[in-house]
């Protein structure tokens, strides 16, 4: 069915509306009128891509708002974080205001299908109510079913409310999920799902000519440097890490927009530090990179063959640095670990094992052959009456 109305919805942050952006535009390629229903700044962001754009929900500062509440969150690690934001937060507190704000919306935009991430728990109770199918898109490996039942009953109260039986798994599950990661990384737990269309994360193409601003940089090999787009406030850890490195690789740092490379003051040779630079540009070129473990940037650099260092910090990053260490694809550091001996061993081992290169480039295969946006949409449009 052609010429529909597709919203898609996700909390307002870059890591959870990235993933979506090309799913979005495969739906505008398809005749297909799409609407984004987020909190700013993402609402700014898709109204700049061409989309309708909806505020629904609060915005990104949220954070700002209820961290002083639960100032314990950030000691927690692995899967009690995880439970923690997907009770507390994405339930308890989030789900409210953007439940009421996506039932108006819906009510007069009258959308035929939705399109949800995982962490955006308000679309699945809103399309039940009001009779409209919709998608669970995942950013990363599937997300455990332990987690999504403290989620279920979380918001079980917000269905009840709305005279609706609260699902087990907070409404996930109930049509299609679209899973963007590549086997070897993924959760066993997929076998059990029914409905799964898989879908290539992140681009695969690569750039003809390495960037000019490469070309001179002095050292043989390249490790790319990064914290993400919130867990990057921890300047300090950057700074460990350069000292580590520099000097001995060339390091490509990108900090955020939200901070100043001046910050850091003078590099040695080697060193670059930007807000931002995309990856796709530089990734190609680089021989390991040492990330906070998110989905997006893991997969970003595994799509490129890119042996990985995650030193987690929070919400999913934990579950994938296991992952990415299991598999062979790179090496962890907890926090307790992380030290400048122990950043540069590690770094070291990933530059000198071939097998860690090997691995992730049979990753990078993988999601090469993973079915492209235009192809998922396909199969999603089979759920449009």
């Amino acid at each position: 069915m052609s010429g529909a109305r597709i919203l898609f919805t996700c909390r307002p942050l870059s890591g959870h509306f990235d993933p979506m952006v090309p799913l979005a535009e495969a739906a505008r390629d398809a005749g297909h009128t799409v609407g984004f229903a987020s909190g700013t700044p993402i609402t700014g962001r898709a109204h700049d891509a061409g989309f309708v754009a909806f505020e629904a929900g609060p915005p990104d500062t949220f954070r700002a708002d209820w961290a002083p509440r639960f100032p314990h969150f950030t000691s927690l690690v692995g899967n009690a974080q995880r439970e923690f934001f997907f009770t507390e937060i994405f339930a308890n507190l989030e789900l409210i205001p953007r439940a009421a704000d996506l039932e108006s919306i819906m009510s007069q935009w009258r959308p035929h299908l939705v399109i949800h991430e995982m962490a955006e728990l308000a679309a699945p109770l809103i399309s039940t109510s009001l009779g409209i199918p919709y998608v669970d898109v995942g950013y990363g490996a599937l997300i455990d079913r332990a987690l999504l039942k403290a989620a279920g009953t979380a918001a079980a109260p917000h269905w009840q409310a709305r005279g609706l039986k609260p699902p087990p798994l907070a409404g996930m599950f109930r049509h299609l999920y679209i899973d963007p990661c590549p086997p070897t990384l993924q959760n066993p737990e997929i076998a059990d799902l029914n409905a799964v269309q898989q879908l290539r994360p992140t681009t695969v193409e690569q750039a003809d000519h390495r960037p000019s601003w490469m070309i001179a940089l002095p050292h043989d090999q390249t490790v790319y440097l990064t914290l993400g787009t919130i867990w990057n406030t921890d300047l300090a850890l950057f700074q460990l890490v350069i000292d580590a490195l520099a000097g001995h690789v060339n390091l490509i740092v990108t900090i955020g927009r939200q901070n100043d490379p001046e910050l850091f003051g003078p590099q040695s040779t080697g060193v670059v530090i930007r807000s931002y630079i995309p990856q796709d540009e530089f990734l190609p070129w680089c021989d390991a990179a040492v990330v906070h473990g998110g989905s997006g940037t893991v997969l970003g650099a595994l799509a490129h063959g890119v042996p990985l260092l995650v030193l987690p910090q929070g919400a999913d990053q934990w579950n994938n640095a296991e992952r990415v260490a299991t598999a062979g694809a790179g090496l962890r550091l907890l926090r307790d670990e992380v030290s400048i001996d122990a950043v540069r061993h590690a770094v070291t081992l990933l530059l000198d094992v071939p097998s860690y290169r090997r691995t992730a480039r049979t990753i990078e295969g993988e999601i090469r052959v993973m079915p492209s946006a235009a192809e998922g949409m396909k199969r999603i449009e089979t759920l449009i009456t």
